[in-house]
């Protein structure tokens, strides 16, 4: 990538970022291209010139979101490690993406809704494959005896729906650093899944 290229990837991530907290911060609808450019200090000319529309604004957040959760799952899955310490693995990477691009994964989480259908399709092909990946994870857990038969779908669901909650409530000036508090959901959730097994003890 030369400098121009490089610069060019760099504008279009901070309009992505820019748009992410606005539409966090006031909704998709009340959020406007000129508020975008204003935080920014850019004309709203050169917003158009990396997006098509507000709602090809809207979509490239979700890709990007989608598309950093997926980098890390990627990166995971290759380690090659056991299914149950995969799937910690897995957790603690969904919650630390979630709160180190807040503004982007909230916009993903609460606005999918919003997306034309040409849109929302790639996105949630992208979703399935991401919770494909964590299917796959569980189901070899159970093909080789680490963790008990459970209904695959619904552990996804409650994983997902306890690692994305995490957003509403943490605080960096808490008792737990973030890093503890994703450590401590992947050891919680994961626990009830394992066969009681005295010699893998």
């Amino acid at each position: 990538m030369n400098f121009r290229e490089a610069r060019a990837a760099e504008r279009r991530l901070n309009i992505l970022k820019a748009a992410a907290k606005l539409f966090s911060e006031k909704g998709y609808h009340d959020a406007t291209i000129e508020e975008i450019a204003r935080e920014l200090k850019y004309t709203k000319g050169s917003i158009y010139y990396y997006i098509n529309s507000k709602q090809d604004l809207l979509f490239q957040c979700h890709e990007l979101a989608m598309n950093l959760l997926l980098d890390n799952i990627y990166r995971i899955r290759d380690l090659g490690l056991a299914p149950d310490l995969m799937l910690k693995e897995v957790i603690k990477g969904h919650i630390e993406t979630l709160m180190s691009e807040f503004n982007l994964v909230t916009v993903m989480l609460v606005s999918d809704y919003e997306l034309e259908e040409e849109y929302a399709r790639i996105i949630i092909n992208k979703r399935d494959e991401y919770e494909g990946i964590i299917a796959g994870i569980i189901r070899d857990g159970i093909e080789k005896a680490i963790f008990r038969d459970v209904p695959v779908k619904v552990v996804i669901n409650l994983i997902m729906g306890a690692a994305n909650w995490i957003g509403r409530w943490f605080r960096p000036e808490g008792p737990m650093t973030l890093q503890e508090i994703s450590q401590f959901y992947a050891d919680y959730l994961v626990e009830p899944l394992l066969v009681r097994d005295k010699s893998r003890e």
